[in-house]
């Protein structure tokens, strides 16, 4: 993306939607040595440094100043999308655990009912405990600001790979069922 944007000011938008502290600012301010730096070197040594990932660095070069951070947790890159909510890849600033982030999408949460139905999605989902099962960590509403912590699991979904493979074979289906 060819952006107008600064080193200084990169540094400022990272530094006010929260994605990176004065420390790690400084820290790769001296890593460049200057702060009169290009500012392609400049978001290499972000980069690098893993202060911000590229799906950051996008959002803030597109002027986004909202939808970085939720709660304890620093929203890393989106893995999907639907009609009532994002999921996104997230590490919690403490302690850099990753974990699945899935925020009720704006549209919905300007309704009330959209916005409890998503609460007690996360609620009943937390009360669930099953190997087979992704754990739900916590349920949270801000404001209009709704979002559910769980377990970050790497792979594809059920729907995905059936799509890839068409149809299951009975045996394979109860086998997925059982969760073998």
């Amino acid at each position: 993306m060819v952006t107008d944007l600064t080193a200084e000011q990169l540094a400022q938008r990272a530094l006010d939607v929260n994605v990176v502290s004065e420390d790690e600012m400084r820290g790769a301010w001296g890593e460049a040595g200057t702060q009169n730096v290009d500012y392609e070197q400049f978001k290499q040594i972000l980069v690098r440094r893993g202060l911000l990932t590229n799906f950051q660095l996008e959002r803030i070069e597109q002027g986004y100043r909202t939808g970085f951070v939720y709660g304890d947790y620093k929203v890393l890159y989106l893995v999907g999308a639907g009609t009532f909510a994002r999921v996104y890849r997230a590490a919690h600033r403490h302690t850099n655990e990753l974990f699945a982030l899935k925020v009720l999408r704006k549209s919905k949460s300007e309704d009330p009912t959209e916005a409890d139905l998503f609460r007690r999605e996360g609620e009943l989902g937390m009360q669930l405990k099953h190997p087979n099962i992704v754990a739900i960590h916590e349920v949270a509403s801000k404001g209009k600001m709704h979002y559910i912590v769980m377990d970050f699991v790497e792979g594809h979904n059920l729907r995905d790979f059936f799509k890839v493979r068409g149809k299951f074979e009975p045996l394979e289906a109860a086998r997925i069922t059982e969760g073998m």
